[in-house]
């Protein structure tokens, strides 16, 4: 499905709220795949063809809808200065952060979770956007541990991409709606300290994981 752009000059900023919180409670009334546009005319006693003067296609209603979720519920704001003892630690509490929203969703409002996962399968502009301020918050703070003198000085845009690609696995709902928990030989916390050692330019101590039971990997 691709998405399409909000018609631009809306004549009605306000009503563009009114069908994403509409559509919102539509998709976790009857599921994004049962749900129609019919359905959120019907909660708002308008006409569907009300709703395509603001936004032009079905896609572009979801992918409205995924991003308000995405920026209300999925959306974790790091620790202020002082909050923590070091930026390390803001960066691992920002991590985990976002996997325990993610989680959350998962756990309390599958609907809606299923929605980010047609975002992301669809690389929807609400999924990037989300992934794009991942990054940029994940930049700050190694910004700051280098300005600190906590993490080695490098290329930020590049160290954020590589942090935040190698946490995927916790962040991606894609990935963690599909494998239990279970599947993997480490935790939350340890995959994130490890990323986060990197940063430091330390070898983070740990057990070491047989090859045959790494990701991916299957015994001979």
């Amino acid at each position: 499905m691709e998405v399409g752009m909000i018609a631009r000059n809306q004549p009605r900023p306000e009503f563009t709220i009114q069908i994403v919180e509409a559509g919102t409670a539509a998709c976790r009334l009857y599921g994004p795949a049962k749900t129609n546009v019919a359905d959120i005319a019907k909660l708002l006693g308008k006409s569907p063809a009300s709703i395509y003067k603001i936004f032009p296609s079905k896609a572009s209603i979801w992918d409205a809808i995924a991003e308000d979720f995405f920026e209300s519920d999925l959306c974790f704001t790091a620790w202020a200065d002082g909050d923590l003892a070091s930026v390390a630690d803001r960066l691992k509490d920002t991590a985990l952060g976002y996997h325990r929203l993610i989680l959350n969703a998962l756990r309390n409002d599958s609907q809606m979770f299923k929605l980010t996962v047609l975002a992301a399968e669809g690389d929807w502009p609400s999924f990037r956007n989300y992934l794009k301020r991942l990054h940029n918050g994940v930049g700050e703070l190694i910004r700051a541990g280098i300005a600190a003198e906590e993490f080695l000085p490098t290329n930020v845009d590049l160290a954020a991409a590589c942090f935040c690609a190698s946490i995927g696995v916790l962040l991606d709902p894609r990935i963690i709606g599909a494998l239990p928990s279970s599947h993997y030989e480490f935790s939350a916390e340890e995959l994130v300290c490890y990323s986060v050692s990197a940063l430091k330019g330390i070898q983070p101590n740990r057990r070491a994981i047989p090859i045959s039971q790494r990701p991916g990997q299957r015994s001979p």
